[in-house]
């Protein structure tokens, strides 16, 4: 291996409380309630998965589109102003980087959400990031992990994933590498390139090397 991958949301921030409350005041502007049951049923997008999901819910009250561009207004002041990063794993980027790995941040939100995450970060924590926008496919096709392998120059099979829905995974198990789940609340089909962890807070690097003894031993491609 010679890339760690990582998802975005619920995976190293800590947004899914808020796309929670964005998502519970848009349906409530309209009358309609939300709560975590319905979040569960849109986690790891895409977007449209959201937008249809909602739409269904109000009985198409709205033009198509609507709740996708209100989550995104509510999300980007949310990002902004309240946004912090899931335990260690500024810690992790930090020690793959120290120790040679190359990092990546893969997402299924759009390119704007993804850049005002990537300003709570140090600067150059990442040698890649792919957003929805930079894909024709997202999540939980394959297209933005292989996207994100190319931009790196490495083996897409000798990468480590990192994810924490059904959806994600899907995506970085069929492309080809490994993946490490992180749990939270979420039950995942077994596979047998994926791992599961019950917080990113369990993962250190010296771990990752005795799981993947060949983690740092191998190059580009």
């Amino acid at each position: 291996m010679s890339a760690l991958l990582f998802d975005m949301d619920g995976t190293v921030i800590d947004s899914e409380p808020l796309w929670l409350q964005a998502e519970i005041e848009v349906m409530g502007a309209l009358g309609f309630s939300w709560d975590a049951s319905d979040q569960l049923n849109c986690l790891g997008g895409p977007m449209d998965r959201t937008e249809r999901y909602m739409q269904e819910r109000s009985g198409h009250i709205k033009p198509y589109g609507y709740f996708r561009d209100q989550l995104n207004l509510s999300m980007k002041s949310k990002l902004r102003q309240d946004l912090e990063l899931i335990p260690n794993a500024l810690t992790l980027i930090s020690q793959a980087r120290v120790n040679g790995l190359k990092t990546a941040l893969v997402t299924a939100s759009g390119k704007e959400l993804m850049n005002i995450a990537l300003d709570k970060f140090p600067k150059n924590s990442f040698d890649a990031a792919i957003s929805r926008d930079d894909v024709v496919k997202t999540k939980p096709d394959p297209e933005p992990y292989l996207k994100a392998a190319e931009l790196l120059n490495v083996d897409i099979e000798k990468c480590l994933i990192f994810e924490d829905s059904q959806t994600g995974v899907n995506s970085g198990l069929s492309s080809g590498a490994k993946v490490i789940a992180v749990s939270h609340k979420n039950n995942f089909n077994i596979h047998e390139n994926l791992r599961i962890v019950k917080n990113l807070s369990d993962i250190s690097l010296d771990l990752l090397l005795h799981w993947y003894p060949d983690l740092v031993s191998v190059g580009t491609k």
